[in-house]
């Protein structure tokens, strides 16, 4: 099939519910990109009920913007009437739904995107509610990828998983990471609630309150420090997921029977100006999450120059390559080792880990992305519906 040199493309970020901070900078970083590359004619953009389009469309007036009736019992399957017609007039090439859902056009191939592996996991959810919900996503997910005419996955773990699990032909499967990029220092700002911890150093973890986080690992591994007579402040960043806050209570709880108040310390949600700062001055970032697919924040931590420490489920282990020391998930007396030969490094240790972090983030760039998604695409319409 003829492929045009230049396309038309039609992104639906089908959800019945909000899009979160990472996703969101995601399509913040991407689009604008899209928009301006050679080898694109023209973009539409549509976005879920929840979100404002007028505000996006104002940001980034490059690409069409329409808005999407996204419902929870479509199950991702219609977008609405008006968008339908909508997507219709506007004729594209092919159509990009990095959401993992499906929805069809007659003649016009479907690329989906697999960015998120909390629905394939069982082991770290513990709520029944939260496990109804992801296995109703996985169906979703299962369905998204064997009807499109391509996926992109975000790391080779989530290919493999493609290929290995849900039976994806290989032929059918691409690696794009996504991007990252950091604020210079004049737009970093240090958080309100921050203790007076900057003397002293302190570590650094990010990511929203839920189960499959990890942050026992800390908690653990803090309390076997604070024995040692050893005992750095960590500030921990994320929101409470939704339906966590007795979870989040019950870390909170743990904190203060371990005596541990003093050194670990929950900030909340913080801006992007103060996620800046707090990785420009942390003496490491910690990452204990049990379930990735290509983390934006351990992204981010790289390009900042962060000394990392990470546990050993995949994919952290491609993403940090050798910038990382690692431990085993679960295993907080590693963790706790891994802290102490991190806060002993010499000047000259630090300066070498800082520049080999920085190194291993210049890896993953949003116009490597853009580049990436486009070729993918354009295979997509090359193989046809």
């Amino acid at each position: 099939m003829y492929v045009s040199e230049t396309v038309r493309i039609c992104i639906l970020n089908i959800t019945s519910g909000d899009m979160c901070w990472g996703y969101r900078n995601y399509l913040k970083s991407l689009v604008p990109r899209l928009a301006a590359h050679p080898e694109v004619e023209a973009l539409l953009v549509g976005l879920p009920q929840t979100v404002g389009v007028a505000d996006w469309g104002g940001r980034i007036p490059s690409a069409q913007w329409l808005t999407l009736n996204c419902t929870l019992l479509a199950r991702g399957r219609e977008v609405g009437r008006k968008a339908r017609r909508e997507i219709e007039k506007f004729s594209p090439d092919v159509i990009f739904i990095p959401t993992a859902r499906y929805w069809r056009l007659d003649g016009v191939p479907v690329v989906t995107m697999v960015r998120n592996m909390m629905p394939a996991t069982r082991s770290c959810i513990e709520h029944i509610l939260d496990r109804a919900k992801n296995r109703a996503r996985l169906a979703q997910m299962r369905h998204s990828v064997r009807r499109s005419s391509r996926v992109i996955a975000v790391s080779d773990f989530v290919r493999s998983y493609l290929e290995n699990d849900l039976c994806v032909c290989a032929d059918r499967v691409g690696v794009v990471y996504h991007g990252t990029e950091c604020l210079s220092g004049e737009f970093a700002r240090q958080p309100a609630g921050l203790p007076d911890c900057r003397r002293s150093g302190f570590l650094f973890a990010a990511g929203s309150i839920y189960p499959y986080r990890g942050i026992e690992d800390i908690v653990s591994a803090w309390d076997l420090l604070k024995k040692r007579g050893r005992c750095p402040s960590i500030v921990v960043a994320g929101f409470v997921g939704r339906g966590m806050q007795r979870y989040y209570e019950g870390l909170r709880a743990l904190v203060r029977e371990r005596d541990l108040d003093q050194h670990v310390h929950f900030l909340g949600t913080l801006t992007q100006q103060e996620m800046a700062w707090c990785y420009r001055h942390c003496s490491a970032f910690i990452m204990t999450s049990r379930v990735e697919a290509c983390p934006n924040i351990a992204l981010e931590a790289m390009a900042y120059g962060c000394l990392c420490i990470s546990n050993q489920n995949p994919p952290l282990p491609e993403i940090f390559g050798d910038s990382a020391q690692f431990y085993p998930a679960g295993d907080s007396a590693a963790l706790a080792e891994c802290v102490t030969d991190v806060l002993a490094l010499s000047d000259e240790r630090r300066s070498a880990m800082k520049a080999r972090t920085v190194a291993m983030a210049s890896r993953y760039s949003w116009d490597e992305c853009c580049d990436g998604t486009v070729a993918e695409l354009k295979k997509a319409i090359d193989m046809g519906c």
